[in-house]
Order: C-alpha cells, then structure tokens, then sequence
C-alpha cells in the first residue's frame, strides 16, 4: 500500500479528525514515538487509506516502526 498523496491542509484535515488522544494545530507540531525513539513533526507521518474512499491509516515515519497514534506523546521540549 502506498502513503496517501494530498495536499498538506488536507493532510492536516485527515489527521485532525482522525487522531483521538491528540489535537493538531499544525502539520509542523512535533511528537515523539515510544516505540522507536523518534522525534517527527506531523507532516512527516504516513497516511494510507484502504481503497477509494476506505479507511485511513496512520503510520509512524521511520520504516521500522509499526506504531500509530497510541505510541505518539506530546515531546518533552525545553523552550
């Protein structure tokens, strides 16, 4: 299956209404993986819908890693 290609406002659409533990304000928000230790912001995410008009799916960026939304914290950022 091949990541979704969209436009980053629909992107961050998909992501808003799909995403239940977390808010989105912007695709540049960054979250940390649990499982792989990864640091990446939203638009780094892999989104894949099943078929035409399916089911979204939602994937950690690094290729080794097989978490979704309940593996994704808010980071611990020091500003």
């Amino acid at each position: 299956m091949n990541p979704l290609v969209t436009t980053p406002g629909r992107k961050l659409k998909i992501i808003q209404a799909h995403d239940p533990l977390k808010h989105w304000w912007s695709l540049d928000e960054m979250r940390h993986c649990k499982k792989c230790e990864q640091l990446f912001p939203g638009r780094d995410i892999k989104v894949y819908q099943d078929e035409e008009e399916g089911p979204y799916s939602f994937h950690c960026p690094n290729p080794e890693c097989e978490a979704t939304w309940a593996d994704w914290e808010y980071p611990d950022l020091h500003l």
